[in-house]
């Protein structure tokens, strides 16, 4: 990775108005992070305004009864919708158009630039949103939808990475049948909503990949998952630009999975996407956040790969290194390998 300071530009929406009481996708997991607004982290970060996304931005992805779904369950207030749970509240569609938004910004602004990187710090979270049903804490495909828009703006071909620790299966079913978009998933395996396993999407082999990773796979699984099955698959699929579902519920003090990675994981991970974003896409990449869910945790790995975006090295831990586990993949990733012929 270069040692050059880069400028970053980022979006912040905490959304308040959408939350539940006793829900772990809560405006609490980013009220920390507010401050950040008039003192940045690192000098490197412009923050941007946003406006609301349009109908005609969701219909990229979402179907039209999906919006009128949830517009008339925001109008019967706060309620669980679906048994993730996955919850609504008045206010809630007006939440998921902002997360878009902001999303858009900063992929618009990309690739009008020609080069860049963003992040979207957001909240409602996204990858779960299928074409035509919200699950999963997500309402709206933040990350499908701008990938959709890049391709129809004239980006020839968009890679997907999603390193959160459940399986984006809105953005799978968004792109079963898009040739201009591929998907790279790394994800505990029979984790919630039980999709990605590895043969699964076999209409789109070479262009879809899924890795379900065993319990406790730690920072070694995922070096190797990035050096031997992620970088050839982006050299051969030659992307114009990277988008990333940047979801940090994979730390090992995430209440809800076992993957066990470090903060300094983050750090490490996002180089590597800088490299790739450098050297294959003209460093173009935006970074949507997802998942995670101790708060403490979160805010660390954010500016974790807030640091490696910018060029720097120093970021908060507050938790230090994860227990060391490792268990043997050799088999999973010799069968992907021969699966998507990398």
């Amino acid at each position: 990775m270069s040692e050059k300071k880069t400028k970053v530009y980022c979006t912040y929406q905490d959304a308040p108005e959408h939350y539940y009481k006793g829900h772990p996708e809560s405006p609490k997991r980013l009220l920390s992070l507010r401050g950040w607004l008039q003192e940045p982290p690192y000098p490197e970060i412009q923050w941007l305004d946003f406006s609301p996304a349009t109908q005609a931005d969701l219909l990229l992805i979402h179907h039209k009864e999906l919006l009128e779904e949830l517009k008339l369950e925001c109008r019967q207030g706060a309620h669980e919708y679906e048994p993730a749970p996955t919850y609504v509240t008045a206010d809630s569609y007006q939440a998921a158009l902002g997360a878009v938004g902001a999303t858009l910004r900063l992929s618009r602004k990309i690739i009008r630039d020609g080069r860049g990187f963003g992040f979207a710090i957001i909240r409602p979270p996204g990858h779960h949103a299928e074409p035509g049903q919200a699950m999963g804490f997500c309402l709206l495909n933040n990350v499908a939808i701008a990938a959709a828009d890049a391709v129809a703006s004239g980006i020839g071909k968009a890679a997907i990475i999603d390193f959160d620790a459940h399986h984006g299966n809105g953005i799978q079913a968004a792109f079963l049948q898009t040739p201009q978009i591929g998907y790279f998933s790394t994800q505990e395996k029979d984790s919630y909503p039980g999709t990605g396993r590895l043969e699964s999407a076999p209409q789109a082999r070479g262009r879809i990949i899924n890795i379900p990773l065993p319990v406790f796979s730690g920072n070694d699984a995922f070096f190797r998952v990035f050096d031997e099955i992620l970088e050839p698959w982006i050299a051969r699929f030659d992307p114009e630009i990277l988008f990333v579902s940047a979801g940090y519920d994979g730390h090992f003090s995430d209440p809800l999975t076992t993957l066990t990675l470090d903060t300094n994981m983050y750090y490490q991970i996002t180089q590597r996407l800088v490299d790739l974003a450098e050297t294959y896409c003209e460093g173009r990449m935006i970074f949507v956040l997802e998942g995670g869910y101790d708060l403490v945790a979160l805010k660390d790995n954010i500016q974790a790969s807030l640091a490696a975006l910018t060029g720097n090295e120093k970021f908060k831990d507050h938790f230090g290194k994860a227990p060391n586990v490792s268990p043997d993949i050799d088999t999973l990733i010799e069968d992907i390998k021969k699966i998507h012929q990398l």
